[in-house]
């Protein structure tokens, strides 16, 4: 990809700093689509992406250029925010055009760019991604084998298929892994999310207006609750907060200071009261404890707002937040197309060696058949699996660059196989969770009021995952009996 160098690009720079998202994208789609000849990776490359805009421009358009820029740039922006693509041809389109953004800002970030903070949270989200993937691609050594001057054997046509494999797979993960980074905002945009969202704020707001500092702060303030209601305006003693606390005046950048924001001081007078009779008043042991506090204390207009963020988030998640991103990146990377990728390095070290090919119904039904037979703490165990997958990729490298072909093509076979595992591992793992949280529900209910035959039912599952150390034994319940009645009612054999 070229250089963008950003002092001979002023046109970049006015578009980055564009008031809204779409306006952005459609400005900066035009600028990449006009020219897409000068920044592809290969002229083949940037050939087939022409073709491939062509085709599509003629079925949204009639080919019209400026009514193609404007197709692009939404179509893009729900790429970006859903991971929907009009077609897979055009998937790659957009994944270079991501690159290319990225790229672009990254040469502009030393700039003093005033970006608008949807755009600036996307373009975060986007680097985050990027990085991501890339950092989990580099734990995996999820490289190719076949690069520079290691092609001996490959005709020009096999080693472009083993490259365009390797991209799509990179392509696959980042986009798996951004619609997930970008799941806050596609949501900020859905009613019912808004909905939920201001119902959360009432709630929020309800709860830190009981809280006894922002009930003081209020009461100082305006002499009001928060209801309005008048309960006498007061001020704490200045002098007595100086020379008994130590709590400097307020200051501001203006007057030399440090733009210190104290509450307490900004509620002071000089005939005030003793912090501690204060103290007394809004539930405090002391008065240093509510000076301390009333210091400390958010603005309650952005303690709401945080409290709001915070729920909206343990109810919806956002990796950038709950710390699940790097997990994420390593499930985004082993994907179809990187499995479709590893067979074909596979595939490509066993020609050259003098093996047979493998098929892609013979790797799953091998994994298929080796999986079954594991115990439930192995079949579940994702990290045994990536290690492997992490092993058998450092020893395919080890053996490639000694020439030793044959070596190279049983350790990626093991990788490969490895990486069938630690997905089909991956998913088991989030099948035994919701099992679990499905059986701590059934736990939870009162055994005291089960009753009938749904209730009996219930018991019988729960008394099963018991002996699997899921659920506690329920208590007074006849699995004998319920297994004998089962059987007259003809339900088990």
């Amino acid at each position: 990809m070229d250089a963008v160098e950003p002092d001979e690009n002023p046109s970049l720079i006015r578009l980055f700093e564009s008031a809204e998202l779409s306006a952005f994208l459609r400005g900066t789609s035009r600028y990449f689509l006009e020219t897409l000849p000068e920044i592809g990776r290969t002229d083949a490359d940037v050939q087939e992406m022409g073709e491939t805009l062509r085709d599509w421009g003629r079925e949204v358009s009639g080919a019209d250029e400026s009514a193609i820029h404007a197709h692009f740039a939404q179509a893009f922006e729900v790429y970006l925010l859903e991971g929907e693509a009009p077609s897979v041809a055009l998937r790659t389109v957009f994944e270079h055009f991501a690159e290319w953004l990225l790229h672009v800002y990254g040469a502009l970030r030393g700039l003093d760019l005033t970006l608008s903070p949807d755009i600036r949270d996307v373009l975060l989200r986007m680097l985050a991604t990027h990085a991501a993937i890339e950092e989990a691609r580099d734990d995996m050594s999820a490289g190719m084998l076949f690069t520079g001057g290691k092609r001996a054997g490959l005709s020009a046509d096999e080693h472009r298929r083993l490259r365009r494999l390797h991209e799509e797979a990179d392509d696959e993960a980042h986009q798996k892994l951004r619609r997930q980074v970008m799941k806050p905002i596609f949501l900020a945009r859905q009613d019912w999310y808004r909905k939920e969202r201001e119902t959360v704020k009432a709630i929020s707001t309800r709860s830190l207006q009981a809280v006894p500092i922002y009930q003081a702060i209020r009461a100082l303030r305006f002499g009001t609750d928060f209801d309005g209601k008048p309960v006498g305006r007061i001020k704490l003693d200045r002098g007595i907060l100086e020379r008994d606390f130590g709590l400097k005046p307020l200051s501001s950048k203006a007057d030399g200071g440090e733009d210190e924001q104290d509450h307490a001081h900004a509620f002071a007078g000089r005939e005030g009261i003793h912090p501690d009779i204060a103290a007394g008043m809004y539930g405090f042991d002391s008065g240093r404890t509510f000076l301390q506090a009333l210091v400390r204390a958010r603005p309650i207009e952005l303690a709401i707002e945080l409290l709001t963020e915070r729920t909206m988030v343990e109810r919806h998640g956002d990796l950038l937040l709950d710390g699940q991103l790097e997990e994420e990146a390593l499930k985004a990377l082993h994907g179809d197309k990187r499995r479709a990728f590893l067979l074909a390095e596979l595939n490509a070290l066993s020609k050259l060696s003098g093996g047979e090919a493998t098929t892609r119904y013979e790797v799953e039904g091998n994994v298929h058949r080796l999986f079954s037979a594991l115990k439930v703490s192995s079949a579940t165990d994702s990290d045994r699996h990536l290690a492997a997958e992490r092993k058998g990729a450092a020893e395919a490298a080890g053996a490639f660059s000694k020439d030793d072909l044959s070596q190279a093509a049983e350790a990626k076979r093991r990788q490969l196989m490895a990486c069938h595992f630690y997905m089909a591992a991956s998913a088991k793992a989030e099948e035994l969770e919701a099992l679990i949280d499905r059986m701590a529900t059934l736990d939870a209910m009162d055994d005291e009021r089960a009753d009938g035959a749904e209730a009996d039912d219930r018991q019988a599952v729960r008394a099963l995952a018991a002996k699997f150390g899921l659920a506690s034994k329920p208590v007074r319940f006849d699995m004998d009996g319920w297994l004998e009645q089962m059987k007259e009612d003809d339900l088990v054999l």
